[in-house]
């Protein structure tokens, strides 16, 4: 996973008034920690309950800075 290009980031603020540095600041993180699960190895009840919120939230968050 590479992380987003100054450029790319500032692209998503100016074409979206309404996202936060911080947002993307947590969007890459989000994004990360998903990356570094390995799907192979089945979650524990708590760790899957993290990570459909994760989920939830990457999506909320990629709604918001590429709305259709």
């Amino acid at each position: 996973m590479q992380p987003l290009k100054p450029e790319q980031k500032q692209a998503i603020l100016d074409k979206n008034p309404g996202v936060t540095s911080a947002e993307i600041d947590e969007y890459e993180r989000l994004l990360a920690q998903r990356f570094r699960t390995d799907p192979g190895v089945p979650l524990a009840a708590n760790e899957a309950t993290v990570a459909e919120q994760r989920d939830a939230r990457l999506a909320e968050l990629y709604q918001k800075f590429f709305p259709a």
